[in-house]
């Protein structure tokens, strides 16, 4: 009732505010197509090439979803991109995290949480790269675009990034603006956004984004609090100083999220030597739940929990001859989070906690000048330095060893079965890089660019893990211990485009990515102790831009990748301990390699069609990996998150329906092919071929700036898994996270 309570008094204020304003009230809404032309506009300015260019003028493949396009469409966050850009898969958060943002892009991508692994694909924010995602602030107000660039970037971003980058771009204050809105859904879910912004001098504007969201979970949990549910807190500030020749950002924005347990489901259950002895010393295990929508968990494993602070400073001074850039940015967050492997609050057989926090500092400085009149140079220097924490708690038929002494058993042979165990990880990273970029306009149409970086990348990784019944070492012999290693790496790219006409852009482009190597971060066995290599990727691609005649635009690409020592995540069972081990090994060898399309058509005035297809062949050429101690070839294996087919299609309808109401009506389509879950491709942990429908209506009132919009979120209530890891072997359960179920949605907007 407290939810209805809220959404009735807010709805109250609302309207007292804008019949406060009589001459918001009387003033005529903008006529339909004009409505719908901004909401829709493909004429975006992006950023990808650190200087403002037109979408359409920069020869690399691009998506971009603005301001206008993320509201029409009901876009939360950063990860509901993925229901409109090609070949671009997002997992959700896993280990019972619900803010992690982990993107695959083309086939490449990392999904583990765990503090030794480093994105494929990075997330940045107002140009700021996000190493632990879980604390990053993307649903407030006020963003004014989000570029989703696929392949190896490292020569303009400060971070280099293997697979791509997506950019969420906060927009700048630079005078008078109010905006808001109250969001009212199922499951009892509200949310509350406002966003200030106004001009304190001639030089200096602010701005004020809040956000407040608070919700039931859709996963029952028959003994307590359900999963899923939302309790978000977050909040920026924004001060913009612009008197020639500086000009000054900064950014200070925060985040406080108490929730449940991300919703997670036991998929299936086989009895294991360990569920054997769960159910002979302790109780009975287990029983997966009739129904995804359905589950239950310890209570103190029902935890998610994250606090993040951050801060941005961008200075640019315009030094006559070019501008130099400056990003100085401090990244903190502190993360709470399990799960409950088993599905009951009765026993506690299997599941985790983890404790995790990191402090992350980067500088980044940028010269941009004029080459020779016919181009441009930029010139860059970037340092970043992380110290991350992660404390685990690993429960595995937790009581069994005092079970077993008191049973008469040989404390040796009851230590060797204590997998009850606390981890205290800890891990300092270190980058420093070299960049530049240069285009040059060989002639009016045809332009060259060439790029290049040099990365060198340290990581010293330590590790204490202890048995907690018997407080005994898991690794026999070693209590805790110390890796360090670096890696360096020169990573060029070059493309030529050449233009047709001023509507129609060709191009092709060449490029090399580099990941660093890490540590394996979950040894069971003093032997798995290791790093493993880093992996480099060499991308070609060519495409085409094209707009017509102002009403149709069309993007083509085509692109190849041939990956060496692909880092991959895989989940299998020691041969000494018979515990599963979590590691990431090396695939020698790889090919991607695919075609992409986007479109937009304005079939009239009252009527938009866009869409966007995506075609993914994606292969091992060479890939070994160690199963039961034996050296496997299974290059036969589907990568995972890597379906043959994406494709996105939506249509909109305006019209005004009175002289003082207009309305837009729309039905968005997400597919997705068959796609494998897991590197294993365990049998559960596939996602059949499959179409998501979002359909809404939008109303724009007589108040000037007041809308209505009616939205309904996965129409036909399809049921996807998303994410999830197969422990038949050893624990006896599949585990899986499923997409959300169909969600209703009335949200009252205003903008002025």
């Amino acid at each position: 009732m407290k939810y209805y309570r809220h959404f009735a008094r807010t709805s109250v204020a609302l309207a007292a505010l804008v019949a406060a304003h009589p001459l918001l009230a009387q003033e005529q809404a903008p006529a339909a197509e004009d409505t719908a032309s901004e909401a829709e506009s493909t004429e975006i300015v992006v950023t990808a090439r650190r200087r403002e260019e037109k979408l359409q003028d920069v020869p690399i493949a691009i998506t971009a979803i603005g301001g206008a396009q993320l509201d029409s469409r009901g876009f939360d966050g950063v990860t509901d991109v993925g229901q409109v850009a090609p070949n671009l898969q997002f997992t959700p958060g896993q280990g019972g995290n619900s803010g992690g943002v982990s993107a695959f892009i083309r086939g490449v991508g990392e999904n583990d949480f765990i503090i030794t692994s480093d994105p494929a694909v990075a997330l940045y924010i107002d140009g700021v790269y996000v190493a632990r995602s879980f604390g990053a602030t993307t649903e407030l107000l006020g963003i004014d675009r989000i570029e989703v660039l696929r392949g190896p970037q490292g020569s303009l971003f400060g971070k280099n990034t293997i697979g791509g980058a997506i950019s969420v771009v906060s927009r700048v204050p630079t005078g008078d603006r109010l905006e808001g809105d109250i969001r009212y859904g199922s499951f009892n879910d509200l949310r509350l956004r406002a966003n200030v912004e106004a001009g304190l001098t001639d030089n200096l504007a602010i701005g004020v984004a809040a956000l407040g969201e608070w919700g039931e979970g859709w996963q029952k949990v028959p003994s307590g609090k359900n999963l899923g549910n939302r309790n978000v807190q977050a909040g920026r500030l924004t001060l913009h100083y612009d008197a020639s020749p500086i000009d000054a950002v900064l950014t200070v924005d925060g985040l406080r999220r108490r929730q449940n347990s991300t919703p997670h489901s036991m998929l299936s259950f086989t009895p294991t030597f360990f569920s054997g002895l769960q159910s002979g010393f302790i109780a009975p295990c287990c029983t997966a739940p009739g129904s995804i929508n359905r589950t239950d968990t310890t209570d103190f494993l029902n935890r998610d929990d994250t606090d993040a602070a951050n801060a941005t400073l961008t200075l640019s001074a315009d030094l006559g001859a070019g501008t130099l850039k400056s990003i100085s940015a401090y990244r903190w967050v502190h993360a709470i989070f399990g799960r409950d492997g088993d599905a009951s609050a009765a026993v506690n057989y299997a599941g985790d906690i983890h404790d995790e926090s990191a402090r992350q500092i980067s500088q980044e400085l940028q010269y941009a000048t004029s080459l020779f009149d016919r181009g441009t140079l930029l010139l860059g220097a970037y340092y970043f330095r992380e110290k991350s924490r992660d404390d685990t708690t690993l429960y595995v038929a937790d009581g069994l060893y005092p079970r077993l002494i008191a049973a008469g058993f040989d404390p040796a042979l009851a230590t060797a079965l204590d997998f009850n165990i606390d981890f205290a990880n800890r891990q300092k990273t270190t980058n420093y890089a070299l960049f530049g970029n240069a285009t040059f306009d060989v002639t009016d149409a045809l332009t060259l660019e060439v790029g290049a970086r040099y990365t060198w990348e340290k990581k010293v990784w330590d590790q204490a893990a202890m048995r907690i019944y018997s407080q005994q070492p898991l690794l026999a012999g070693m209590p805790s211990y110390r890796l360090s290693e670096d890696w360096k790496a020169f990573t060029p790219r070059a493309s030529l485009s050449y233009k047709f006409t001023p509507d129609i852009l060709g191009y092709v482009s060449w490029s090399r990515g580099f990941r660093s190597g890490g540590f394996n971060g979950r040894p069971t066995s003093v032997e798995e102790i290791g790093s493993y290599d880093p992996e480099y990727l060499t991308a070609y691609e060519a495409g085409l831009k094209t707009t017509l005649g102002g009403l149709v635009t069309l993007n083509l690409s085509a692109f190849r990748n041939d990956y060496k020592d692909q880092q991959l995540l895989i989940s299998t069972v020691s041969p000494n301990t018979g515990l599963i081990v979590v590691r990431t090994d090396n695939a020698g060898k790889s090919r991607i390699q695919g075609i992409e399309l986007e479109a937009d058509v304005r079939v009239s005035r009252e009527l938009r069609l866009s869409g966007a297809f995506g075609y993914l062949d994606a292969k091992y050429l060479r890939y070994t990996s160690v199963i039961g101690g034996v050296p496997t070839d299974v290059s036969f294996r589907n990568p995972k998150q890597a379906p043959d087919l994406t494709a996105s299609g939506s249509i909109v309808y305006s019209t005004a329906l009175s002289d003082r109401v207009d309305a837009s009506f729309r039905l968005d389509a997400a597919y997705r092919s068959l796609t494998w879950i897991d590197v294993e491709n365990s049998p559960l942990m596939r996602a059949p071929d499959h179409a998501i429908l979002n359909a809404s209506a939008e109303f724009t009132l007589p108040a000037k700036g007041l809308s209505l919009r009616l939205a309904v979120d996965n129409l036909t209530d399809k049921r996807v898994l998303t994410a999830g890891y197969d422990a038949s072997t050893s624990f006896g359960f599949v585990e899986g996270y499923y997409n959300d179920p169909r969600r209703y949605w009335v949200t009252l907007s205003f903008r002025r």
